[in-house]
């Protein structure tokens, strides 16, 4: 499975951590997820070994791997190309490589992570590197942004409150959000069944018995009742479950569910009601840190596009100081319904942020004036990792799940990071060229594939702000059109964009040529003109295309 075949709209909601990550070990992925999720093939164990990050793999384009990341290795089945990742990651330093099983590791690959002190594991069949991404940043607590993601005092996250939770129930437990999403479970998977399996396999209840919970009212007496209820039968197929609602200010949050043959005893019931507070004020607290990362990568995003000084500060926090850098803009091609906009734009940061995290850990997106910037570090500042940032955007606009529909600007490499002002210039110029031809319905463009039309379009600002009307032959011509009910504005137009080729312009404005001829000669007479003269041809062409007289070019072809 490829990055470009994960869907946007599941990567909204992926607390993908930041380069540097909050200090964890490589045990707790093991004991977390190893009976799930992951089985140990290779390499040493080390379950004190510090993990920093989630780096995702992509052979095509392969990421710099910071020391202690976590790599997911994605699409790597051959043994040869397994064997050569494996030692280039133990060079880097990196603490695991996840691969799909199942796997056959040749010796050399063994020795290899050996070698590297790199441990590797195999992901189970039927899991997605969405998840599993996802798992692993909730079972190692790393860092969201700069902010801790686990926000509970006590330094416990919230699959190890699930473990202590099925301890005391004797029955395997979930936390949910309000959507059924799975936010964390207990390792234990005794007694279960196959609708929870699907649960923690697919991170989220499957719709199938979610939908028939809402349908039975579930959730509604679930959400009214202070204390656990016990459910039967939830949903057919399922076993009996007991769960108990997550509340914070009033406000349901999430639920909590546990695999129960029968209804809890009271100090079972009392501990499940202490979970619920614990959970709440967690999820509580992590939207808070959320609120105040946002603001984080605005005034970052903000100071590396004002240039200078700040730009250098802010590059240094983010460690891209020394990287070649790109600017991408993504923004509505209208604004019909503002509160529509201003909420799909808030989504799609959001989303930005998460898939960029994936292949650009070092990325950083905000929406800054009703758009939605995103600063890419690159090794080098030539065409390849342009042309890699114009396939970025098209993925990403192609896959944003909106009502509005987005397109996007990218700005030129610059090989300094203070001078990502000019980046960002060209981002919003190209963004500007598509707005300004909404009917081609193209979404995205580069800046140097569109600057003769951004070059036209800063002609006419200029002329507007002098006060400067388009006068002299071209304005003649209109005049008369209108009055007399002629084409020769057109027919004009055809003629400059066939270089003079009288049968191909007559065509393209379906007269005879014959009749071409003599419009000509009425443009001249009308306009006092001699179109042999080169100048007058510079200047006619100039005008047209002006933003003022994209109408009329757009009739003449």
């Amino acid at each position: 499975m490829s990055v470009t075949e994960i869907e946007i709209d599941e990567l909204e909601d992926l607390p993908m951590p930041a380069v540097h990550g909050h200090p964890a070990q490589l045990g707790r992925l093991v004991d977390r997820l190893g009976s799930t999720l992951l089985a140990h093939r290779a390499g040493p164990r080390q379950p004190r070994r510090t993990v920093s990050t989630i780096v995702l793999h992509d052979p095509l384009d392969p990421p710099v791997i910071d020391p202690d990341a976590i790599v997911l290795g994605i699409a790597v089945a051959d043994e040869a190309e397994l064997t050569e990742l494996i030692r280039a990651l133990g060079q880097a330093g990196a603490s695991a490589l996840i691969v799909r099983d199942p796997l056959a590791l040749s010796d050399r690959a063994r020795s290899a992570a050996d070698d590297g002190d790199i441990a590797v594991f195999g992901l189970v069949r039927g899991a997605s590197w969405l998840q599993v991404a996802m798992l692993v940043v909730g079972a190692l607590n790393l860092v969201v942004d700069g902010l801790p993601f686990d926000g509970l005092d006590s330094g416990r996250d919230l699959f190890t409150l699930a473990d202590s939770l099925s301890a005391l129930l004797r029955a395997p437990v979930t936390i949910e959000d309000l959507t059924s999403r799975v936010i964390a479970f207990s390792a234990d998977q005794a007694g279960t069944d196959e609708p929870r399996r699907l649960t923690i396999l697919g991170l989220r209840v499957p719709d199938m018995y979610s939908s028939v919970q809402r349908e039975k009212g579930v959730f509604r007496d679930l959400y009214a009742s202070e204390r656990p209820l016990f459910f039967a039968e939830p949903a057919p197929g399922v076993l009996p479950r007991v769960a108990m609602r997550i509340q914070g200010g009033g406000e349901p949050l999430g639920s909590i569910w546990a695999v129960a043959s029968e209804p809890l005893s009271l100090e079972q019931e009392k501990g499940m009601i202490e979970a619920a507070q614990v959970v709440a004020l967690h999820m509580l607290r992590s939207r808070v840190s959320a609120d105040a990362a946002q603001r984080l990568r605005e005034a970052m995003t903000s100071a590396l596009l004002d240039g200078g000084a700040s730009a250098r500060e802010a590059a240094q926090q983010l460690a891209i100081e020394s990287s070649a850098a790109c600017v991408i803009v993504f923004g509505p091609v209208e604004n019909d319904d503002e509160v529509r906009v201003v909420a799909d734009t808030h989504r799609a940061v959001n989303a930005l942020q998460r898939y960029l995290q994936l292949t650009y850990p070092r990325a950083v997106a905000a929406r800054l004036g009703g758009v939605v910037y995103a600063i890419v570090p690159l090794r080098d500042d030539d065409e390849s990792g342009a042309a890699a940032m114009a396939s970025l955007a098209g993925e990403f606009v192609s896959r944003l799940g909106t009502m509005t529909a987005f397109i996007a600007g990218v700005g030129g490499v610059v090989g300094d990071i203070g001078t990502l002002t000019r980046s960002r210039r060209e981002a919003d110029m190209a963004m500007r060229v598509l707005r300004s031809r909404p009917q081609e319905g193209a979404r995205v463009a580069r800046f140097s594939d569109v600057y003769a039309e951004s070059l036209m379009l800063h002609i006419g600002d200029s002329l507007i702000a002098d006060g400067i009307e388009i006068g002299g032959p071209l304005r003649a011509l209109r005049e008369y059109d209108a009055s007399h009910g002629t084409h020769l504005v057109v027919t004009l137009w055809s003629w400059l964009e066939h270089f003079g080729d009288v049968s191909g312009a007559a065509r393209a404005v379906h007269v005879h040529k014959n009749t071409f001829r003599y419009r000509l000669e009425r443009i001249e007479d009308v306009a006092g003109i001699e179109l042999d003269n080169p100048d007058v041809r510079f200047g006619l062409m100039l005008q047209f295309r002006l933003p003022t007289s994209r109408a009329v070019r757009a009739n003449g072809q």
